[in-house]
Parts: C-alpha cells; structure tokens; sequence
C-alpha cells in the first residue's frame, strides 16, 4: 500500500484542480460518501508505517512541526465547538458537521509530506504532470467539454447541478509551478502555452490576479523582474495581435462567456472598476458586473450582520447556518461560501475563528519560507501566496476541490525543512 500514496496523492492533486466539483463528487453521492474523506480515513487508520508507529501519529509529534500542530489543535478543536454551537442554535447537525471539513483538512498536509519525504523528486513530477493534464484537458474543455450537460446523478437537490466536465481550475498554479521547478522555459514552452490558454479561455479574473500576484513575487524572489517584464511585454503582444486579427473563440457556457476575444477578455478585466468602459468592449460586461454585485453585496451584508453584536462578533453564527440566506441575490438557491475564505470564516466562526485560520496560515507560510531559505527551491511560499490570493475570490480553502489538494502540495513542499528539523539542525529553531 506505501507504494501506492503517491499515485493516490497524484489522482487527487490532479483532479481537485483540473476538474474541481465534479471530481469532489466522486463516490456515492446519496450517502455523502466523497473519495477526499475515503483517502483521509483510510490514511488516517491504515497509512504508511514508521519505525514508531503510524505515519499521521509520528509525523505530528515531529519537532519542526510543533508550532503547527499546535495551532492545528486549535483549529480543529474551534471547528468543533462551532459544529456545537450552530446545532445549539438549531441549525441543521449534518450541515454544521459538513461544515467541520474547513477545519480538518490541513491533515493533508501530513499525507504530502509522508510522500515527498520518500521521493524529492515527487513534487516536481506532479507539477509537470498537472501542467499536462491541465492544458489538455482545459483546452479541450473550453472548445467542447463546457457544452456536454451530463450531470453526476444522486447529488442532492439543495445544490446546483453537477456536471460530469468539471471547470479546469489548476492553470495559475501549473503556471507557476513551471516557473519554479524548470532551469529551461523553452524547453516546455508548449506546457505555458496551454496552461496560458486555459487561464484566459476560463475567464476566471480571481485567478487571473493570483497568477499575476505569484508571477511578481517569483520575478521579487529570483531575482528575475526583468523577466517578468518580458513575460508582460509578450502577453501585451498577444493581446495586440488578437485584437489585430479579431481572433473570436466560443467561452465556456459555464462561465456565462458569450466569445473568447481579446476586447471581451478586457471588457471583462474593466467590469468591476468601469462599467461604462467595459462596454466599450463586450456585450457581456452586464454578466461580469452582476458577478462582482452579487458577491460584494454579500460581503457587505456578512460583515454587517457579524458585527450585530459583540458575541456574533467574537463567534460568528456557528457552523450550519444559512450563510446564503443573508445574500438578497441568491434567494431559493443554496450556495453556503461567500468565495471569499476571510469573509466566509467571520461568518461562520466571527473574529476568534477567522485568528486562528490566519495563525495556523501564518506558521505554514513560515515553513514554505524557511524552505525556500534552506533550499533556494522557491514553490512552496509561491504555491502558498497565490493560492491565498485565489481564495479571496473563490471558493478554495472552504472546499474539497481547493483545499485538498493545496494541503496535499504544500506538504509535499515543507518536506526538505522537515528534513533539516529531523536532523536536528532546526530543531532549536522551534
């Protein structure tokens, strides 16, 4: 079974971010049974053996990780006494103990690090391999895959339907991932054309900001600024030249894109900030508008209602409350996250929850940092920056297509200070 983990770290971390809900919906739907928890569970009781004992257990009382265990404990133990509180409260049991999986999660991280631990070269291999996957099936899902309506049966009625092609999600971080991990870019020059091309033809602009906030702390961290601007000099042509040429593609049905184009990808871009512009360039800014309205005047209204009073203040509504109920936009729709995680754990768990979320983020990107210190490898504290700046726009930590498989990658890379810890070299540090 050992030699299994990675392959099944691989299929996880592959399929969370390129086909993301649909991929978390596998396993049996009607009995809320879902492969990320069978993976978890089955690590959890019958993982990789260490000379001491359990893989999970031995891992957890490591030196280098005791800050993070510690603020794992309070984490976790929080998440609980909101799954009592919202049940208290007389919100829905099943719901608020759904809701718990935002807490325990980061066990990933210990699944990432037991493989990588085993190989050094694992890391690299799956970034390589989420680039192809990505690009392949990202192009393919833009051109075709986005216009199949088949559904995952079973799902229950209080949420959208899921399709069968999920939404390609992993294009920044392949991206970025190449960035860090290839001496030579031109040698896999086809893999950041694809991945280029899945992260405009997605018309994702959360992610858009997270590829570009991770592409100027990895020109920051390299050394390598200059390069960054040739890279946004290059794109500034392939803007030119689309626009040139009036290059039109169909978008996505699921992201309510009418073309592909370079006037619609600006228009887009405009949307929020400038409506009037936007309609300079596309039909479609009215759809681009409403996403940002929707989701502001949310934003608004859990911030408001949180600070009602000092208590709601301090704990939030507790978990299995209707955060949705609370957004005048989704009236008879089920959607529980605001796709914002700050926002989503003051709703939930107020100030106190959203502290601790923050300080067990804190010492991770710590570890990524050292890492990169330690090693000159600069992934894991890149991986870590534009995932977080991915899940202030998104649903990300909040859910199994985004955290899983970012537990799973950013404990692959801590693995060589885990390894200077263990050694004995770092421990002091703790």
């Amino acid at each position: 079974m050992t030699r299994k983990w990675p392959k099944i770290i691989a299929f996880l971390v592959v399929g969370y971010f390129c086909l993301s809900r649909s991929f978390a919906y596998l396993g049996i739907p009607p009995l809320h049974v879902f492969v990320g928890e069978i993976v978890l569970a089955c690590f959890l009781l019958f993982g990789p053996k260490a000379t001491t004992g359990r893989w999970p257990w031995v891992a957890v009382s490591a030196p280098p990780l005791r800050r993070l265990r510690q603020r794992f404990l309070l984490l976790f133990g929080y998440g609980v006494f909101q799954v009592f509180l919202g049940a208290g409260r007389g919100y829905p049991l099943f719901t608020a103990v759904r809701d718990l999986a935002f807490n325990y999660y980061p066990l990933y991280l210990l699944l990432g690090l037991c493989v990588s631990l085993r190989s050094t070269l694992f890391l690299p291999k799956l970034v390589r391999l989420l680039a192809w996957f990505n690009g392949i099936y990202g192009v393919l899902f833009i051109l075709f895959l986005n216009r199949i309506i088949w559904t995952i049966p079973g799902v229950s009625n209080e949420v959208v339907e899921v399709r069968v092609f999920g939404q390609p999600l992993g294009s920044a971080i392949a991206l970025i991932g190449l960035l860090a991990f290839e001496d030579d870019l031109r040698s896999v020059w086809h893999l950041l054309g694809l991945n280029l091309f899945v992260l405009l033809g997605m018309q994702i602009r959360g992610e858009w900001l997270a590829f570009a906030v991770g592409l100027l702390v990895w020109g920051w961290m390299t050394k390598r600024l200059k390069r960054v601007a040739l890279a946004g000099a290059y794109l500034m042509l392939l803007f030119i030249l689309m626009y040139a040429i009036d290059l039109k593609l169909p978008g996505p049905e699921t992201r309510f894109a009418g073309t592909i184009s370079a006037r619609d990808l600006i228009g887009r871009a405009l949307a929020p900030v400038n409506p009037d512009a936007a309609f300079e360039y596309t039909a479609d800014y009215q759809d681009a508008l409403n996403t940002t309205l929707w989701r502001t005047v949310w934003w608004a209204e859990i911030w408001t209602s949180v600070h009602e009073t000092p208590a709601r203040a301090f704990l939030g509504f507790g978990y299995g409350f209707p955060l949705g109920d609370l957004n005048p936009y989704l009236d008879g729709e089920f959607i529980r996250t605001p796709h914002n995680v700050f926002l989503y754990a003051l709703g939930y768990t107020g100030w106190l929850g959203l502290a601790l979320f923050l300080a067990f983020q804190a010492e991770l990107a710590r570890l990524l940092w050292n890492t990169w210190k330690e090693t000159g490898q600069p992934f894991g504290i890149l991986f870590w920056a534009t995932s977080l700046v991915f899940a202030c726009f998104t649903a990300f930590f909040e859910t199994p297509y985004g955290a899983i498989p970012f537990y799973l990658t950013a404990g692959c890379a801590i693995a060589p200070y885990f390894l200077q810890g263990m050694n004995g070299k770092k421990a002091s540090q703790q």
